[in-house]
C-alpha cells in the first residue's frame, strides 16, 4: 500500500496527508466524546497552581496540578488536541505553560495564534516557558564550529551511515524533513510572543528561570541547541 501511495503521491504530500488525517481523527473523536468539556472540568479539578505541558509527549508529570496534552497518545498524556485550532481552555485558568520543541512545527502565523491561545488561557501574571531550536546557534555553528553540528546531529536523517556535511545538518534543523516550518532566534520569538499578547519576555538558558521555576522541565538532550524563553502575561 505504501509503495502504491508513493507511486501516486510525492513523499511530501503523503507525509502531510498522514498528519492531516491524524488531526481530523483527533478532532472528530474529541467532538464525539465531548472531550472539550471533559478537559475544562479536568483543569478545574486540578490542584492550584495549575500548569499545562503543551506537547508533553512521554514526559508529562503525573501530579495533581499538571495537565498534559499532546497530538498523540503517550505516557501521562491526559488529552489529545489539535494545536492548530482554538484550544478548549477557559480564559485565565492556567498559572503556567511549559512547551518544549513544539512551536517550530508550525508556520509563524500559526505559532503566533497558538501562543495567543496560551496567553488567553493564562491568568494575569501567568508565565509561559517556550523552548525551541535556536536558529542563531545553528547558523553560528555552521560558520564557526561545523564539526560540532555534525557530531551533535549527524545521522538523524535518511541514511545514518552516510557521511554528512554541515549544510545537510542545517537543513535538518530548519526543515526536519517536512516537520519544521519556522526556526527562531530570540528577536523573532520575542516579537511573536509580544504580538500574541505577552507583556514581558526574557531570554534564558538551560534550567534557568526568571519568572516561574516550577516550569523548568527542560530535557538535557536539547540543551546545546535550544533557545530558552519565558514570557509573562
Amino acid at each position: 500500500m505504501r509503495n502504491l501511495l508513493l507511486f501516486l503521491l510525492s513523499h511530501k504530500t503523503l507525509a502531510n496527508l498522514r498528519w492531516d488525517l491524524h488531526m481530523i481523527k483527533v478532532r472528530f473523536v474529541n467532538w464525539i466524546s465531548r472531550s472539550d468539556n471533559k478537559l475544562r472540568s479536568f483543569v478545574r479539578s486540578r490542584t492550584s497552581p495549575v500548569y499545562l505541558n503543551l506537547g508533553s509527549g512521554p514526559r508529562g508529570l503525573d501530579v495533581s496540578n499538571w495537565v498534559n496534552v499532546d497530538a498523540f497518545p503517550d505516557t501521562n498524556v491526559h488529552f489529545l488536541l489539535d494545536f492548530n485550532r482554538t484550544m478548549p481552555f477557559e480564559d485565565q485558568t492556567l498559572d503556567g505553560v511549559f512547551c518544549e520543541h513544539v512551536v517550530e512545527h508550525f508556520a509563524f502565523e500559526d505559532g503566533r495564534r497558538m501562543l495567543g491561545e496560551i496567553c488567553r488561557a493564562l491568568k494575569k501574571g501567568g508565565v509561559a516557558r517556550i523552548i525551541v531550536p535556536d536558529a542563531a546557534w545553528v547558523m553560528r555553528s555552521y560558520f564557526d564550529q561545523p564539526d560540532l553540528l555534525i557530531r551533535h546531529r549527524a545521522g538523524e536523517e535518511t541514511n545514518p551511515s552516510a557521511e554528512q556535511i554541515p549544510m545537510e545538518i542545517v537543513n535538518q534543523y530548519f526543515r526536519q524533513r517536512y516537520e519544521h516550518h519556522f526556526l527562531y532566534d530570540f528577536a523573532s520569538m520575542e516579537k511573536m510572543l509580544k504580538q500574541a499578547g505577552f507583556a514581558e519576555v526574557k531570554h534564558l538558558t538551560f534550567k534557568q528561570s526568571a519568572m516561574c521555576p516550577e516550569l523548568v522541565l527542560d530535557h538535557p538532550k536539547y540543551q546545546i541547541e535550544s533557545l530558552y524563553v519565558e514570557a509573562r502575561k
